[in-house]
């Protein structure tokens, strides 16, 4: 594990809402036919009763033609989550001729940086430079190449549909307000996505009512960016639109295609994928009001051994002086490496290093199986410490 430590707040608000995109309501029991089928990846589910069905590639696709939105969803750590996303990119281009995409990824502050990568003006790092990738969303950026690659290959419109960070810390504090990052404030939350935000607040935070309706409006804030920043799309290049947005945002139509069909009449349709087995069989296809969890279920195989880097098992603070080693995992290649807790990170692989996202861009950029050579300063004198990282396997 590597990964930088925000501020306090920050961090709990963060979890909140990642917790938010996760829960679901209390799962159905599903027949044993079902339970086989989710066993079997490269299949689709429709969850059009409480049991489902299923259908092929080319009946997915049938109607597609006077679709305005098709929202794919995401668990942002699955790298075949984001191969699946590239093949159902390509699958729509080759349907429809031209698309767009929509990222939840960066704020729209970085759309010149994706106009610039889209046209093969930049190279990747200075893509990742541009958009402060790893400061602004942290996730390997290796787990979205599939993506990033297609439009630039293709020179598909890339949109950036989220907001700053700041923004949804500061609703969480105090509750929306005007210019905030939203044209319009957004629609009200259903009852049922009042119940799931509802219960997961009370799980982590309390039960104090004034900071749970932040809590939903920061919440619905994310949703409506995303919303306001597809409808941009669509208007600017009148073609069918991709989201490319976590899975919590779109079940059951709670979050972003509630917030567009609060702004025009558009035709939405939504595509989750999820992994083979119990992941895939404890989904509840159909909550209590009839809402359907998606229009379609793509089942994936699960993640291999092969699919997962290794990690350094650091936990880095960015302070006053420089990139602090936080905490180091026990048995972790760190601990192995030799780094120890308040070591200050100055150099890694010969290049300078002032934030944390600087360093793990650093270690995103190496190839496994490589020596990576680290320059500390501990107790005011600077040694050097070798990280060697184990070839996949």
């Amino acid at each position: 594990m590597l990964r930088a430590k925000p501020h306090q707040s920050l961090l709990v608000l963060f979890t909140l809402q990642v917790l938010s995109l996760t829960v679901l309501p209390t799962p159905v029991a599903w027949g044993s036919e079902h339970e086989t089928l989710c066993q079997t990846p490269g299949k689709w589910l429709i969850p059009n009763e409480k049991h489902g069905s299923t259908r092929s590639h080319s009946q997915i696709f049938e109607g597609i033609h006077d679709v305005d939105f098709v929202l794919l969803g995401e668990q942002h750590d699955q790298i075949q989550h984001h191969r699946w996303q590239a093949q159902m990119l390509a699958a729509l281009l080759a349907h429809q001729n031209q698309i767009a995409i929509g990222l939840e990824m960066l704020p729209k502050s970085s759309q010149p940086a994706l106009n610039a990568w889209v046209a093969g003006q930049i190279s990747l790092a200075e893509f990742l430079t541009q958009t402060d990738w790893y400061e602004t969303w942290r996730f390997d950026v290796e787990l979205y190449m599939p993506i990033l690659n297609f439009a630039r290959d293709n020179r598909v419109p890339l949109y950036a549909l989220n907001v700053p960070r700041d923004v949804i810390s500061k609703i969480s504090a105090s509750g929306w307000a005007p210019d905030m990052g939203v044209s319009e404030k957004p629609a009200s939350a259903s009852t049922g996505y009042r119940s799931i935000l509802k219960e997961v607040f009370q799980h982590h935070a309390g039960s104090d009512e004034k900071q749970l309706e932040f809590f939903i409006q920061a919440q619905l804030m994310w949703d409506r960016a995303f919303a306001e920043g597809l409808q941009t799309a669509k208007n600017e290049t009148s073609r069918l639109v991709v989201g490319i947005i976590g899975s919590g945002h779109l079940t059951y139509g709670f979050g972003v295609k509630h917030q567009l069909n609060s702004i025009g009449n558009y035709k939405v349709i939504t595509w989750i994928p999820t992994e083979t087995g119990s992941t895939c069989s404890s989904l509840d296809l159909m909550n209590d009001d009839g809402d359907l969890i998606a229009d379609a279920i793509f089942i994936s195989p699960t993640n291999t051994a092969s699919d997962k880097k290794h990690k350094l098992g650091l936990y880095l603070i960015d302070g006053e002086n420089g990139v602090v080693v936080g905490d180091v995992l026990e048995n972790s290649i760190a601990n192995q490496s030799g780094f120890q807790a308040n070591d200050v990170i100055v150099e890694a692989a010969g290049q300078p290093v002032a934030k944390s996202s600087e360093f793990i861009a650093i270690i995103q950029d190496q190839t496994p199986g490589y020596w990576l050579p680290v320059t500390i300063k501990r107790n005011d004198e600077i040694t050097e410490l070798v990280a060697e990282i184990p070839p996949r396997r």
